[in-house]
């Protein structure tokens, strides 16, 4: 798939940039993954960008300011990350169930 079928708001010369799937653990990014590096609370996945790479991840979505190929690695900057990981899944995961139920609190979810 094209990275232009997910992100419309690339320049022109970027969209042409095939990837496979999606991934916010770079321990699991494979050839041609693109890699979403998210700032949890303890954890930065700024961090982990050369970890997806060495596993196959070939577009990192980050907040870092560069933006565009680097050794035959596409840079995508996003200010938010997360919501950026959110919209892609959305549109790449195109079966969704018709109904999502939660169940939260400490009483009766063994008997749901």
């Amino acid at each position: 798939m094209l990275i232009g079928n997910l992100f419309n708001d690339l320049p022109k010369k970027l969209k042409l940039h095939e990837f496979r799937n999606l991934s916010f653990d770079s321990r699991y990014c494979k050839n041609k993954d693109i890699y979403f590096s998210i700032k949890g609370t303890s954890k930065n996945g700024n961090k982990f960008i050369n970890e997806a790479i060495k596993n196959g991840a070939k577009t990192i979505v980050s907040d870092n300011s560069f933006q565009g190929f680097k050794n035959r690695i596409l840079y995508i900057k996003s200010k938010n990350v997360r919501s950026k990981l959110s919209y892609a899944a959305s549109k790449f995961y195109n079966k969704k169930p018709n109904n999502i139920i939660g169940v939260t609190g400490t009483n009766g979810k063994s008997s749901i």
